[in-house]
């Protein structure tokens, strides 16, 4: 039973360590709930359980992260971030939702995929695929196919 624990603790501070570590070297934070493993050579994170994944721009959260970096002076730049699984992405006022999200840091554009949902203040907007184009602040939704639809609904504000 102690060495069970003395296992787990390790686990706990291994992963807590590299936590610290991500914060103190990177524009962004990775947490996960289950594991998280780096890869120095192929420069990459893979986070799993209850992830969140953060920079200056969004929040994320998933179920699985994988995350490449680039080495620029002493910080580590996420250069494209996958989210698998039970996908939101925090933006300003926008919630997105979907089954699979990448962000690409050098285009700063976000494409999600599957059951997309793109929540606001003012409006619902429901397809299989967004690309959010973040620096030009446009959002472009499609449908699966000819035979889908892209909903969108819009509130009724009547003191507008």
């Amino acid at each position: 039973m102690v060495l069970l624990h003395l296992k787990v603790m390790n686990k706990f501070i291994f992963i807590l360590s590299l936590f610290f570590y991500l914060n103190a070297y990177a524009e962004s934070t990775v947490k996960a709930g289950d594991s998280l493993i780096w890869d120095s050579e192929n420069q990459s994170y893979t986070a799993t359980g209850s992830v969140e994944f953060s920079n200056d721009t969004f929040i994320a959260y998933s179920e699985k992260m994988i995350a490449q970096y680039v080495e620029q002076g002493d910080k580590e730049l996420f250069t494209i971030v996958e989210l698998f699984e039970n996908v939101r992405i925090e933006l300003k006022d926008e919630v997105f939702l979907g089954d699979y999200a990448i962000y690409t840091r050098d285009d700063n554009i976000i494409t999600l995929t599957g059951d997309v949902s793109v929540q606001s203040p003012t409006r619902l907007l429901k397809g299989h695929e967004l690309i959010a184009d973040i620096d030009n602040n446009k959002r472009i939704l499609n449908s699966a196919n000819d035979g889908s639809l892209v909903e969108v609904l819009l509130e009724n504000n009547e003191n507008n």
